[in-house]
């Protein structure tokens, strides 16, 4: 039985353990962190990618803890509703077009499935140093114990230590020139839909949770992704969403605290394969970390946790195993975080896009793409 030791705890890496232990592979996780809980507040998850979690066994209990939405609400800063974008099912008729959902709930819901899968995970552990051979690899860890595996998934996100150990010649991880600010608040009667609204740099976005819950996002194109001094976070993302009218003022009155904010620079980088060197082989942010634009960074490494499980039975070496892989998801990769990132540079430049049409074509032609088999 092929041993896998999987480097990081968050989605990728949990994703990935579900799927080789489905696979019937031995597998371990090491989380650097010892505070395993989820970055971020909130996350919306499109059709294509609730397809992998069908597939990873995780689907069921992601719609318990997440709230359905058919359409989404575009609207002026005043509130008004402009228009109204359906949300493509791709999946069963009863299935969601959009599950909206806490970073906390997806991450408790994956947490659970690698513990009944039998994964055992090392929280505040990490690698210190890998030995790279021709049979597998020996791995030193940060608390001085050690460990042989035939390989490694590399999981470890945007800022992963094993992208610079392995692929030297990577591309940096580089930032967009936007900033995304998220807060959890309690939602405003009245408020049912996923609402977005439109304004001048600031696009918000107001996404309805079960239990009475909110998740609130704001794109900001006018800090640079420069983060405010702690002592002033507060009052500078208080100020920005004060053009906006709607539902807005009722959301924003909660957030008193600095401690509520999560703020963000918004950074990218996509890597061109391979993806693998000696035995270790890199997913997720590590090599394709990408803007929120399209909603689709946590799909992308819940789909690549999916290939994975898919080659791995298959008994190809290492080498062929890894280079499948490749081919199947760079084209994928590169196809959300180049739209992505072309969204984001529209909402940037001063003139805009090229026709007030052009965003939502782009988006409409890479979420039909992307509806495709993995």
């Amino acid at each position: 039985m092929t041993k896998v030791l999987i480097v990081g705890g968050g989605p990728a890496g949990m994703a990935a353990a579900l799927a080789l232990s489905q696979a019937n592979v031995e597998t371990e996780i090491v989380e650097a962190s010892d505070d395993w809980r989820p970055g971020g507040i909130g996350l919306a998850l499109q059709s294509a990618p609730q397809r992998a979690t069908m597939q990873l066994g995780i689907y069921d209990e992601l719609r318990r803890v997440g709230r359905r939405h058919d359409v989404i609400d575009m609207c002026g800063p005043d509130g008004r509703l402009v228009a109204q974008m359906p949300q493509i099912n791709i999946n069963g008729p009863d299935d969601a077009p959009l599950l909206g959902m806490a970073r906390e709930s997806i991450h408790d819901v994956m947490v659970a499935a690698v513990e009944r899968a039998g994964v055992p995970v090392r929280l505040g552990t990490t690698i210190a140093d890998l030995d790279d051979g021709d049979g597998g690899a020996s791995v030193t860890f940060t608390d001085g114990t050690t460990g042989e595996y035939d390989w490694i998934v590399g999981a470890d996100g945007a800022h992963s230590a094993l992208r610079a150990r392995l692929l030297p010649d990577a591309p940096p991880l580089s930032p967009a020139g936007q900033s995304i600010w998220r807060a959890a608040a309690i939602c405003p009667p009245g408020l049912e839909h996923y609402t977005m609204m439109l304004g001048g740099p600031i696009r918000l976005g107001l996404v309805p949770l079960p239990d009475g819950r909110l998740y609130l996002w704001m794109l900001d194109s006018e800090s640079g992704g420069e983060r405010p001094p702690r002592d002033e976070i507060l009052d500078v993302f208080r100020a920005k969403p004060a053009r906006f009218g709607g539902f807005a003022p009722a959301v924003i009155e909660q957030l008193t605290d600095a401690a509520q904010i999560d703020f963000r620079a918004l950074t990218y980088v996509l890597v061109p394969p391979p993806w693998h060197a000696g035995h270790v082989l890199l997913i997720g942010d590590a090599v394709h970390t990408t803007t929120p634009h399209i909603s689709y960074g946590a799909g992308l490494a819940l789909e690549d946790a999916v290939v994975l499980g898919e080659l791995a039975p298959a008994g190809l070496p290492f080498e062929q195993m890894a280079t499948e892989l490749e081919s199947r998801r760079f084209e994928r990769a590169r196809l959300v975080v180049e739209t992505s990132l072309q969204l984001s540079r529209w909402e940037q430049s001063a003139d805009g896009p090229p026709d007030p049409s052009a965003p939502g074509r782009l988006i409409g032609q890479t979420l039909a793409a992307l509806s495709q088999p993995l």
